[in-house]
């Protein structure tokens, strides 16, 4: 064989085994794909908490005092075709021409899945004349003849309702719970908001709570022709609720109103698992020793702690106390009392 039938003989063999050699590469392609992965999301989420607070009507919390008993005694010739129910001396108007010692109740509902507390505090907002003075209670003993004024909002329960009374040291303040209705939603997709709970269709029911604000007066005291009332405030709040809240006092520092009075701080006990059960004591510090405040000189029950007229009539100064309570931190908070003047 010549060397040119040898060289094109090589020249068929090289070419042969490149397409095969091509053929073998496809056929090892075929069958062979890639997927991606994709995620649908994490938990469903509920709308954002959104709760409408109630639009007070202009006069809901103005009062009429009438320690003296002189509407009725004037069959209303004041106030012609009103009717006013009730002896406590304290009067809102509830709606026209009628008037009772409570005021017209009004009401915010939980229109979400999750709950909220609501809190409606009541404070002063001017103060009235020197001789008034705030009563913790609406009822008056015969033989007690201060100007006390009580002031106090409740939540109106038909069964053992709630009380908060204002005293001059600190508001009043009452917080409710209202369980949110995960059931009035159902899940949904759109592509602007992704996988979400959406309101159900139809007429739903929710929770809710209601606040008044309640009064009276000692009319067993003389009342003088000119007396100034105090002016007061409303507040409403809310927060989303959690069941694990340390103990708290809403307001850390009071001033005694006069001598011979008593001090007041409202104190929430939390909830859960940092909640407390009562106080374990309370200590001060005099002469740079820390001492232990006697038992005797104060009080605390229904979530008012009470610094007794005795302890604090002693005080040449205000004065920190620290307030400890019995919780698994074994909490405390500093609060400061400052005599009469």
């Amino acid at each position: 064989m010549n060397a040119k039938r040898i060289k094109n003989l090589l020249t068929v063999v090289l070419t042969t085994s490149m397409v095969v050699g091509s053929t073998v590469t496809a056929f090892a392609d075929a069958g062979v794909s890639e997927g991606a992965g994709s995620y649908e999301g994490g938990e469903m989420k509920y709308p954002t908490l959104s709760v409408t607070l109630p639009t007070i009507p202009e006069g809901t919390y103005n009062y009429i005092a009438d320690p003296n008993g002189l509407i009725a005694a004037t069959s209303n010739e004041r106030y012609s075709g009103a009717t006013f129910t009730g002896t406590a001396g304290i009067f809102f108007q509830t709606e026209a021409n009628k008037y009772t010692n409570k005021s017209a109740a009004q009401t915010v509902t939980n229109e979400n899945a999750v709950d909220i507390d609501v809190t409606v505090k009541l404070e002063e907002k001017t103060p009235g004349s020197d001789i008034i003075k705030y009563s913790a209670t609406d009822t008056f003993e015969a033989a007690d003849k201060e100007n006390k004024l009580y002031l106090a909002v409740t939540d109106g329960a038909e069964t053992t309702p709630a009380f908060s009374a204002l005293s001059s040291a600190a508001a009043a303040t009452l917080t409710t719970k209202v369980a949110g209705k995960k059931d009035n939603y159902e899940p949904s997709y759109t592509s602007q908001t992704g996988y979400v709970y959406k309101l159900k269709d139809g007429t739903l029911t929710w929770n809710s709570c209601s606040y008044n604000l309640v009064g009276a007066l000692n009319t067993g005291a003389e009342w003088g022709d000119s007396v100034d009332f105090p002016a007061i405030k409303v507040t409403w709040s809310y927060a989303e609720h959690s069941d694990d809240a340390a103990p708290s006092i809403a307001s850390t520092s009071a001033t005694q109103s006069a001598k011979g009075q008593d001090v007041t701080f409202t104190v929430n006990l939390g909830g859960g698992d940092l909640a407390a059960t009562g106080l374990s004591g309370i200590t001060f510090v005099k002469n740079g020793e820390t001492r232990t405040l006697d038992t005797s000189y104060y009080t605390f029950a229904e979530g008012t702690l009470t610094f007794k007229a005795t302890q604090v009539d002693a005080l040449t100064a205000a004065r920190e106390y620290t307030v400890k309570f019995n919780d698994t931190a074994n909490s405390s908070i500093k609060v400061t009392v400052t005599p009469a003047s």
